[in-house]
């Protein structure tokens, strides 16, 4: 067949052709020319907004130093006014200075030449926050009582706290004489505050020292770093002024290239950086495609007024199929196409009505797939509990209860339908380490020795270890891990603290000792549900996270949980389920 021939018989050729010259051509060079200029408008716009962010905080930065200085310095000059006098006086003073709207002192101090004067401190400060602050607050005044103003920062606090600035200043008598000093520790949280601000729209802001050390960051890891390094840093160590550049990030863990401005804080002898990943300052390469959908529009308008007559019986039933296919994309797969005749669009929705059949079935199919590998799921963590209960007969069916228990606490927590599920896998399968576990030991009538609970206490962690292959239930370790941590951090095998212990963990390690108690063991008999609830409230905020055991205590009350039996009893021993 010829080429003329294989034309006529055919729109698709001529119409194909048509598109390409008077849209793809003329599209693909405008799109490229407007996303090559939005590129770069974007880049002059963005280093502009930069800068004037960066000089902005840093104005900022100096403000809030500089009214805390001068807040110390005006008090010294009332002090000094008032002659020497007894400094225990002052606690009021401190007081309302430190009670101050918008000031952030942690720590202020008078004390004359003996050492004896009065301070007031921040209830929040940690006790070796505190012991390091003292410490460094001893020197300051050591100096200042020198005759000269000290200014110190404290950084690599524990816990992560932000970076204090220490201010001294001496006191002097109407003579000159220095009769002691004023000191003041400035927590420049505030600052990482205002930071953490513009981090939540994608800027990376740091504050840093003479040396390049970062004071406060808006990235966790920033803070304490050297950004010496960083050409912009480097560049305002060498002259304090203000800079723009786009450049390979020093820290790859935060960024790979970024466009970043540095301007110097005034007074402090610092400097502010706030920089922006380039992936994110040209995401408004997007008006650039979007321009270029109108262009392309234009040109497709163009194209079908010139191939309209031979684009008729196209446009039509593609548009029709278009309708279609956009229905099945939301779901709807039982709609068909009706298109009649013998050519390649007839051919086109027969094709396409056999596909849309067949994806409906096989939607069936995966759905049908779902529920069944669901339930072979279920049942298999079933069939692994009742294996590991089958070890001990007197934990018969406690994975099951636990599971149960766990369940109805989540719920009464509040969490959503997939957290309960995540809990309820991780409370059947929390005992899985005692298949690891010698049957001896487990089946032992009275109490353990410390060797046997030992090795009992392994179990957490070697029910882990056989879980960890699994990655679907990789969420669910944490439950079997630390199901035997406490509150206090007295538990194991990690010795968690308080809300650090994962909350599937904390909520299993509920059902479980509830269980424990309210069923039969070698070493107890059940207890009574009041028994059981007393004990329960009694190790609330020691054992037990409080706000599980009043979520435990709200499903019993609900009649969600109820235990297997009660019987009056001794004190409970220590469980080891």
């Amino acid at each position: 067949m010829g080429l003329l021939a294989r034309l006529r018989s055919s729109l698709t050729y001529p119409i194909a052709a048509t598109l390409v010259l008077v849209t793809v051509v003329p599209v693909t060079l405008v799109g490229w020319l407007l996303a090559s200029y939005n590129r770069e408008h974007l880049t002059f716009v963005e280093k502009r907004f930069l800068s004037l962010e960066a000089r902005g905080l840093a104005g900022e930065v100096s403000e809030f130093l500089e009214s805390h200085r001068i807040q110390l310095q005006s008090t010294v000059r009332g002090l000094e006014a008032g002659g020497a006098i007894e400094v225990s006086g002052f606690e009021q003073l401190l007081q309302d200075i430190a009670g101050e709207q918008d000031r952030a002192f942690d720590y202020l101090q008078i004390l004359d030449e003996r050492g004896e004067g009065t301070f007031v401190r921040s209830p929040s400060l940690t006790a070796e926050t505190e012991s390091i602050l003292t410490e460094a607050v001893a020197k300051v005044h050591a100096t200042a009582i020198g005759g000269e103003p000290v200014e110190r920062l404290v950084t690599g606090l524990p816990g992560g706290e932000a970076t204090k600035a220490i201010y001294g200043f001496p006191l002097r008598s109407a003579t000159g004489v220095v009769w002691g000093s004023l000191t003041g520790v400035l927590d420049l949280d505030a600052l990482q505050r205002r930071f953490d601000e513009n981090a939540r729209a994608g800027f990376i802001v740091s504050l840093f020292d003479e040396d390049g050390l970062v004071l406060v960051s808006s990235h966790p890891r920033l803070r304490g770093r050297d950004l010496a390094a960083s050409p912009l840093v480097r560049d305002l160590l060498r002259r304090p002024v203000h800079l723009t550049s786009t450049y390979r990030h020093p820290v790859p863990s935060v960024a790979d290239d970024v466009l970043g401005a540095v301007a110097p804080v005034a007074g402090a002898g610092w400097g502010l950086l706030i920089e922006r990943p380039t992936k994110e300052a040209y995401a408004p390469v997007r008006v650039a495609q979007q321009r270029t959908l109108v262009v392309s529009a234009l040109a497709a308008l163009v194209a079908l007024a010139l191939g309209f007559v031979l684009s008729r019986q196209l446009i039509v039933p593609l548009q029709s199929l278009t309708g279609i296919s956009s229905a099945i994309a939301e779901g709807n797969f039982a709609v068909r196409a009706d298109v009649k005749g013998t050519d390649e669009l007839a051919q086109l929705a027969n094709n396409f009505n056999h596909m849309a059949g067949s994806i409906e079935a096989l939607v069936r199919r995966l759905k049908q797939a779902l529920r069944q590998n669901q339930e072979l799921f279920l049942e298999t963590i079933r069939t692994l509990a009742a294996a590991i209960d089958a070890k001990d007969p007197y934990t018969r069916g406690h994975s099951e209860r636990v599971s149960s228990y766990s369940m109805a606490i989540a719920r009464h927590l509040g969490l959503s339908q997939d957290e309960v599920f995540r809990v309820r896998t991780a409370a059947i399968l929390h005992d899985v380490g005692k298949l690891g576990i010698r049957d001896g030991i487990l089946n032992k009538p009275g109490g353990l020795t410390e060797e046997e609970y030992a090795v009992m206490r392994q179990h957490t962690a070697i029910g882990a270890q056989i879980m960890e292959p699994i990655r679907m239930l990789k969420d669910i370790i944490p439950g079997i891990r630390n199901h035997h941590e406490t509150w206090d951090g007295t538990g194991y095998p990690d010795q968690l603290v308080g809300d650090t212990i994962p909350l599937v963990a904390r909520i299993i390690g509920v059902a479980d000792t509830y269980d424990a108690m309210t069923t039969k063991r070698p070493y107890q008999e059940a207890k009574t549900l009041d028994f059981v609830l007393t004990r329960m409230r009694q190790m609330s905020g020691s054992r037990f996270d409080p706000m599980v055991v009043n979520a435990l205590l709200a499903a019993v009350a609900a009649g969600d949980v109820t235990p297997p039996s009660a019987a009056p009893g001794p004190d409970a021993q220590q469980e080891v389920s």
